[in-house]
């Protein structure tokens, strides 16, 4: 039987993993959403697995439902891929929608593709345990994999930030964050004075 203790060395495993099979990127604010970061790890053989960043406001909250119904007419599920070039897989863009997740208060998060490519998988296991996406956004959690066109496979990450860039991106979203609640706290003295 598996310990606690046990489980904190998987996670640690794991994170070895992604730092030294991936060359991993951040997709800070998707959609112009604020805090809708998503993380992209390109894997050596060109594959993208796309995942939220473990600082998305999904991973703490309780997760309803993950649907990857995303209009009336296009399931981003229905994938029946053939052959070595993997003809029938869906050409997504780094603005086209992966799925929606609910969460039990009641938001709700639209989740991005990140880059260009054909979507070769969405993670199953996420219709029926949601929660995946939250608790174990960096492994069995992941959203989707992509795969880019060959000649973009290199240039595929330009667009996304680095780690020291994403914090730097959090660091300003934050400070910007403070300066407008003391801009309104101060406004709003200031109308209380008059």
């Amino acid at each position: 039987m598996l310990t606690l203790e046990d489980l904190r060395d998987i996670n640690v495993q794991q994170g070895k993993v992604l730092d030294r099979y991936y060359n991993v990127r951040h997709f800070a604010d998707a959609g112009k959403v604020e805090g809708n970061d998503q993380t992209v790890a390109q894997h050596h053989n060109g594959l993208c697995v796309i995942m939220i960043h473990p600082s998305h406001p999904i991973c703490s909250k309780t997760v309803e439902n993950v649907d990857f119904k995303i209009s009336g007419n296009c399931d981003r599920s229905d994938i029946v891929l053939s052959g070595k070039k993997k003809r029938g897989a869906q050409f997504m863009n780094p603005t086209s929608k992966l799925c929606n997740v609910t969460c039990t208060d009641g938001s709700s998060y639209v989740l991005y593709c990140g880059v260009r490519g054909k979507l070769l998988e969405v993670n199953e296991n996420l219709k029926s345990s949601p929660q995946l996406i939250a608790e174990r956004c960096d492994s069995d959690g992941y959203i989707a994999i992509i795969q880019p066109k060959k000649e973009e496979e290199k240039t595929i990450l330009k667009d996304l930030l680095t780690e020291e860039d994403f914090t730097r991106h959090c660091q300003t979203r934050t400070n910007n964050k403070h300066k407008l609640n003391d801009m309104i706290e101060s406004d709003s003295k200031r109308l209380c004075q008059s």
